[in-house]
């Protein structure tokens, strides 16, 4: 494990479930999107993680996902909750899934949604090391490597304590 420069040990955890900008970079993969600096901004960590997403699919041969600003801001809504409100679950204290929240902000007529989640803690590429993570787990990777998916978006929140809050949604209409 890495540790951060004031000694704390950085962790990436995730959790496992199933559940506007057209990626318009021809050709990305992971090499050509090496990362050589800290992320500006929460929004630069959603394009970041975003685009990674993208390059796993392409080295399979699957089709690009296209951002989806309804699904960005669905996305941040739930990281600024899990950020704010202190937990990490694809569960919301008050009891809704990516489904509920998607219906209650107006995104219907969907066929399927899914969730990925993470929390980074003590790593400058919070972006790269959600993807890494997220490939490494099962359910995430098999998440990201639906073929079945047209529309995603990642939404990012920081928390006081300094954890970066990644939500990932996909979509199929």
């Amino acid at each position: 494990m890495a540790q951060t420069s004031d000694g704390r040990v950085a962790r990436a955890i995730l959790v496992d479930t199933i559940g506007s900008r057209t990626a318009t970079a021809k050709g990305i993969t992971r090499e050509m999107s090496a990362y050589s600096g800290a992320p500006s901004s929460a929004s630069d960590i959603e394009r970041r993680a975003f685009e990674l997403t993208n390059a796993e699919r392409q080295t399979t041969g699957l089709r690009l996902l296209q951002w989806d600003e309804s699904l960005a801001r669905l996305a941040r809504m739930h990281s600024q909750d899990m950020a704010d409100e202190c937990y990490f679950n694809h569960r919301s204290p008050t009891g809704e899934m990516v489904d509920d929240r998607a219906n209650r902000i107006g995104i219907v007529r969907w066929i399927g949604i899914g969730e990925n989640i993470a929390y980074i803690n003590g790593y400058a590429d919070p972006a790269t090391m959600a993807v890494e993570k997220w490939m490494q787990s099962t359910l995430h990777k098999k998440n990201i490597l639906n073929g079945q998916w047209q529309t995603s978006a990642v939404g990012v929140a920081v928390a006081k304590d300094g954890k970066t809050y990644l939500t990932q949604v996909f979509l199929m209409r």
